[in-house]
């Protein structure tokens, strides 16, 4: 049995996917990776998005289909994917999958398991996820560490266009692959 064809809701017309939707599926780009604890991830992206407001008051979709899950729109390969973008690697056996596949573009390390292999990942895009409730701070030093040694700090406002929002701590800097 094949997974059904991924459809677009609210945000994925908002990020304006719908425009090569179609194309995206037939030739998908396939150069994310996610790394965190596996079953973590497969929770998260079961979640569903949804721009709030938008249901009814602007189109005719009804509101069941104003919502996109994670899922519908990072399409991660698995059993059933007839199509997919993004792979998912459990961290706790990452170093058995290293190195990462040539053709990813973009890794997300999610959590202090995850970036622990920071250094080894060679992807020109890595995005740090920490979880600063969590009383270890070694992934946190990890950063901090390469960013003073080999890094070169970028501004996300400036040079990346975002503003995290608040309560969220964003570190950005480039180093040489």
């Amino acid at each position: 049995m094949r997974a059904p064809r991924p459809r677009l809701g609210s945000v994925g017309r908002w990020a304006r996917l719908d425009a090569s939707w179609d194309d995206r599926l037939a030739s998908p780009a396939a150069d994310l990776a996610i790394v965190g604890t596996r079953k973590w991830l497969e929770d998260d992206i079961s979640a569903s998005l949804g721009i709030g407001g938008e249901a009814g008051a602007h189109s005719n979709v009804p509101a069941e289909q104003e919502v996109d899950t994670i899922a519908g729109l990072l399409l991660p390969k698995n059993e059933k994917s007839a199509t997919w973008f993004t792979r998912l690697f459990a961290s706790s056996r990452l170093a058995d999958e290293l190195p990462l596949p040539s053709d990813i573009r973009a890794a997300v390390l999610d959590g202090a398991g995850a970036i622990k292999y920071l250094t080894e990942i060679e992807a020109p895009l890595v995005i740090c996820i920490l979880d600063r409730s969590v009383a270890d701070d070694t992934a946190g030093e990890v950063l901090v560490q390469l960013r003073n040694t080999r890094g070169e700090p970028c501004s996300l406002s400036e040079d990346l266009g975002w503003h995290a929002p608040a309560g969220v701590e964003a570190l950005a800097f480039t180093v040489p692959l």
